[in-house]
């Protein structure tokens, strides 16, 4: 077993603690519908694949998460996220992530209001890029959702 210096640790902590933030701070913006903000935290060149059920969406690319985002958020009133679990493997300046999010939606279709309740996982691939970790990769798999109108 390599023993790592305290140095070594307290970087490692530093890097877990700012994926922590990368993860939180992106839903935030996300709960303001910020588009804009929210593709600033991918890379470049940055993958977002969306699974819900059989239906799996892929946007590439700062521009492309930001339309798709767009698109997403465009018809929705409300939006919040509640995060979870947020497990981290550190390796320089790559990292993997797991994390729970459960994500309430509210819209209107067809003139009548619903709300929406989505179980997601993040499996999230960082980068760290000029002191920044940046997302490289996201696969947002929906595990369960509810639907249903609401008066309001």
């Amino acid at each position: 077993m390599q023993e790592n210096s305290l140095a070594d640790r307290v970087q490692m902590l530093e890097d877990k603690m700012a994926l922590k933030e990368l993860v939180d701070t992106f839903s935030l913006v996300s709960d303001r519908k910020d588009n804009v903000a929210q593709a600033s935290f991918f890379t470049e060149n940055g993958t977002l694949i969306s699974i819900m059920g059989e239906t799996t969406t892929t946007f590439q690319g700062r521009k492309g998460i930001e339309e798709g985002f767009a698109a997403i958020l465009e018809p929705l009133e409300t939006v919040y996220h509640h995060n979870g679990q947020l497990l981290t493997t550190v390796n320089g300046h790559f990292a993997t992530g797991y994390s729970y999010c459960l994500a309430t939606l509210i819209g209107k279709e067809d003139g009548r209001s619903y709300i929406r309740t989505i179980w997601a996982n993040y499996q999230d691939e960082y980068v760290k890029e000029d002191d920044r970790w940046l997302i490289g990769k996201r696969i947002a798999t929906v595990a369960w959702e509810e639907r249903q109108e609401i008066n309001h």
